[in-house]
């Protein structure tokens, strides 16, 4: 033992995951021993921002800057949203009964698809620091969610449910419309696995990404706060929060998937479509260092409720029916003339406005 300990010194942690190597040796236990408890401690770390940024808002402003190429649509019929109560209690419970305190999987890395359990906690040995720099722009605050919760609570998924060894956290092209002020990933079957055709309507968790200073504390509040979404055949502008909401919808109909996180990192909701997308169900605002629960348990929990079905977990969420509605996973989103001179006036609009918004403050 002191032989191999000797040879393997100087190599990163992620090499030890070998079962021949006793745990005691280190300073701390291993997160797949016991995830239970590493999930009831694992704080995400703080995610500071770049100085190059221009100063945000006052605390309680919105930015004004979340100018997103989304109007009125005939085919976009979200009428309602609601908060789910007790989301909070509900997490921490569901962790208690579902995430195991015994051991499950040999490593806290994951071999097969890269990554693992990267989120630092109290009493675990977690060796996962991953040096992504200060956010200056979206695509690092998408690395910030991808390589820290993302990382590691799919790989929990993995221990917990060996079958879902096909499922992984898929990152979104950038050529998007609104790439600058919106990203996203998917939380889903691998597509280079799929060999059945059903296999493509499997249910996945999409995972939207906007920058605090684009998305303030504020925008984020009056998202979760909105009560209903104008009628399709409105003519007045979408206000900020109404266009965060119809490309959300938007993403979520074409991706065939009903369940969806938003976050700035700082903040994230937890959210959901009933079947026919008429209506639309969020938690409130979940701090990124909220301690119950965690980031780390309620990305657990919301992942485990889309797979309820398939996972039969005890306590997960349940998507409420809505009478009357008639379900449509199959819908393709038209692009009319409309829309698409529409598109590129909104568009010239809000690059003049972020070009402005760059320049250094006087």
């Amino acid at each position: 033992m002191a032989a191999a300990l000797e040879q393997t010194r100087k190599l990163p942690y992620r090499s030890f995951f070998r079962p021949n190597i006793l745990s005691g040796f280190f300073s701390g236990m291993l997160a797949h021993h016991d995830l239970r408890s590493y999930a009831k401690s694992a704080v995400l770390p703080k995610m500071d921002l770049s100085p190059s940024l221009p100063p945000l808002p006052p605390p309680g402003h919105r930015s004004h800057a979340n100018r997103l190429a989304i109007e009125s649509e005939l085919y976009r019929h979200l009428e309602s949203m609601y908060n789910i109560e007790g989301f909070a209690q509900t997490v921490v419970e569901f962790s208690m009964i579902n995430l195991p305190m015994e051991r499950r999987g040999d490593s806290d890395y994951d071999a097969d698809n890269g990554g693992g359990i990267t989120v630092a906690a109290s009493g675990f040995q977690i060796n996962g620091f991953a040096p992504i720099g200060k956010p200056a722009d979206v695509d690092r605050v998408l690395r910030w969610v991808m390589e820290y919760p993302l990382s590691t609570v799919n790989h929990m998924m993995h221990l917990v449910y060996p079958v879902l060894a096909d499922w992984t956290i898929q990152e979104g092209k950038d050529e998007d419309y609104d790439k600058q002020l919106f990203r996203w990933a998917r939380w889903g079957r691998d597509e280079t696995t799929i060999t059945e055709a059903e296999d493509t309507w499997a249910e996945s968790v999409m995972i939207f990404v906007q920058p605090p200073w684009i998305l303030t504390e504020a925008d984020l509040e009056a998202f979760v706060r909105c009560p209903t979404f104008p009628p399709s055949n409105t003519r007045r502008k979408l206000k900020s929060n109404e266009r965060l909401w119809g490309k959300i919808w938007d993403m979520c109909a074409q991706k065939h998937s009903r369940w969806f996180v938003l976050t700035t990192y700082w903040g994230w909701v937890f959210g959901c479509f009933s079947s026919g997308r008429t209506c639309a169900f969020t938690s409130r605002i979940i701090p990124f260092d909220s301690t119950e629960p965690t980031i780390v348990q309620c990305l657990f929990f919301w992942f485990n409720s889309a797979l309820r079905p398939q996972l039969q977990p005890v306590g997960a969420w349940t998507i409420p029916e809505v009478s009357g509605e008639v379900a449509n996973y199959d819908m393709q989103l038209p692009c009319t003339y409309r829309s698409i001179f529409r598109l590129r006036k909104r568009l010239k609009e809000r690059d003049a406005l972020l070009a402005f918004a760059r320049q250094p403050s006087r």
